[in-house]
């Protein structure tokens, strides 16, 4: 990994963000680990790879306290000189993945509260409901 290493983890739970140096990235890396009491796992179903690029499609599943993980994603690893220097995550459904991370606290938006947010935003705007 290249010390200007950075991980692009998307959503709304409390995980997601840019991740920058191998320090913060091995730190997030642990913290899904630590936040399912070491229930994530990676099953890789398929590698693409070239030179600068390798995609990994890989389910990932967990359990924490009720809830189960269990999503597939592509992610994606940019390698300059032997060594990864960007990797983006692309979440198959990323709302399963948030909610499956969400803080148990509720202080993370519940995505029933957003989408209520977002139907009254419309009617405001005045442009009718959400599909």
């Amino acid at each position: 990994m290249a010390e200007e290493v950075v991980w692009h983890q998307p959503g709304r739970s409390s995980l997601a963000g840019h991740y920058k140096g191998p320090k913060e990235v091995l730190g997030f890396l642990g913290e899904l680990e630590a936040r399912s009491s070491g229930t994530f796992k990676v099953e890789i179903l398929d590698v693409l790879s070239e030179p600068e690029r390798a995609v990994v499609l890989q389910r990932e599943t967990a359990m924490k306290n009720d809830k189960t993980l269990d999503v597939v994603a592509a992610v994606d690893f940019e390698i300059h000189h032997g060594k990864i220097t960007e990797v983006t995550v692309y979440q198959h459904d990323a709302y399963a993945f948030d909610e499956f991370w969400a803080d148990d606290s509720g202080d993370e938006a519940n995505m029933d509260d957003v989408k209520s947010e977002l139907e009254s935003s419309a009617r405001e705007a005045g442009v009718g409901s959400l599909p």
